[in-house]
């Protein structure tokens, strides 16, 4: 099977409702609908809602130039948010190889995400590593049974929190008093322990977050950074203040095998200034073996 055709059929892809809109060698252009089923829990679409979109755009650029027996495993993708995100409708992505050298197994790709009103909303960048070990899980991923949507979970009506200060919101989220939102319960994070400036959670890997090589897909790791990152940034705000990602630049450093244990995420604060906050985040196991670094910018308004 080419990476093409594993593209086409790739089953969470399509549970993200990802579509493939153009795939040739080196270019691809993808579509996700956005929507309810994949907002945080203040009822926005923010990067960890198309993070499996933000791994595929570069990925799929640089995976279909790849020879046969070959494939490509990101290990570090930047994204640059332009705009806020859509509540609604559909985002366009487009990738482009830059960079192959099959010689020493690098890649590099750029893309950029438009939104409805026709204006770019995220720049990419990434770096890829040629891999050669065997694709475990293409005919699971590429021609089994499609994946059942899950139900969203709800989200808790903002003027129930509206008079609270963000930190007080995060320990809403952990007591279960306020809703996590439909994207955390999609990944099934739980939050484990917070402070000012910190949040501590933890998921299970799952095998519909499967991609071909039987590791999860990176994608999904960005979703899971995304979510702490953010909660680490609201834990910081003030009565009526809000936040948003400016930019996450996520380093994978090992691959997590989707039968593998729990995962634990960890964002901290290194620097808050009054308007901006820079948040270190970290995905390991339970072994303490780093999965994930993450560093992202956090704008306070």
């Amino acid at each position: 099977m080419t990476a093409t055709e594993t593209l086409r059929l790739d089953r969470l892809n399509e549970l993200m409702d990802v579509r493939a809109l153009h795939l040739e060698p080196g270019s691809v252009r993808f579509e996700q609908e956005l929507g309810p089923r994949f907002h945080d829990h203040r009822g926005r679409t923010v990067l960890g809602s198309i993070g499996v979109l933000v791994d595929a755009v570069p990925g799929g650029a640089v995976g279909t130039s790849m020879p046969a027996g070959a494939s490509v495993v990101l290990s570090q993708i930047t994204a640059a948010m332009a705009a806020p995100l859509p509540a609604s409708g559909a985002i366009v992505a487009r990738g482009q190889a830059v960079h192959l050298d099959l010689e020493t197994g690098t890649g590099l790709a750029t893309g950029e995400m438009v939104g409805p009103d026709g204006q770019v909303a995220v720049a990419l960048q990434s770096r890829g590593m040629v891999v050669t070990r065997p694709a475990t899980h293409t005919e699971a991923i590429a021609r089994g049974e499609r994946l059942p949507v899950p139900a969203a979970e709800p989200v808790t009506d903002a003027a129930e929190f509206a008079g609270l200060a963000g930190l007080d919101v995060v320990a809403g989220i952990q007591a279960g008093r306020i809703a996590r939102g439909p994207l955390a319960g999609l990944l099934d994070v739980d939050l484990v322990d917070i402070e000012k400036g910190r949040v501590a959670g933890e998921f299970a890997p799952r095998e519909w977050m499967s991609n071909p090589l039987g590791s999860i897909q990176g994608g999904v790791l960005v979703s899971a950074a995304d979510l702490l990152t953010g909660l680490a940034g609201q834990s910081l705000t003030a009565p009526g203040q809000d936040y948003r990602t400016l930019d996450l630049r996520i380093d994978f450093v090992r691959s997590p095998a989707v039968d593998g244990p729990r995962i634990s995420a960890e964002a901290t604060v290194v620097r808050a200034g009054r308007r901006l906050a820079l948040v270190e985040t970290r995905l390991v196991d339970p072994a303490g073996q780093v999965l994930v670094r993450a560093a992202a910018s956090i704008q306070l308004v």
